[in-house]
């Protein structure tokens, strides 16, 4: 594979993981501006924030984290949640692994 053909697959993969980020970024933002507007913590949005994540969003955050080389982080992380796999991943967990996938690499 050329390296040119490379970088413009690296390119599309980086842009749908910045829509990916975009994409939860909103979602957090909504999640505080209606925490705000009721001035309490409620169960509920943290429900729909769950509801709306889905499987594909978690695989694309881990996927580019194993390629960028924290593919044993990845693996704890999943550990952690009780997950050998992230296919066994309990839905309840998408929130705080994405949460936690975030600080991979970043320390």
């Amino acid at each position: 594979m050329s390296q040119h053909k490379q970088l413009l697959e690296l390119i599309t993969e980086m842009e749908g993981t910045a829509k990916y980020y975009l994409r939860l970024v909103d979602e957090f933002k909504k999640l505080l501006s209606t925490e705000e507007k009721t001035g309490a913590t409620s169960e509920e949005p943290k429900s729909e924030q769950q509801k709306e994540l889905k499987l594909e969003d978690i695989r694309a955050v881990l996927a580019t984290k194993a390629k960028d080389g924290y593919k044993n982080e990845v693996r704890a992380l999943l550990n952690k949640y009780g997950a050998e796999s992230l296919s066994a991943l309990a839905t309840e967990h998408y929130v705080a692994v994405l949460e936690e996938a975030g600080g991979i690499g970043n320390a």
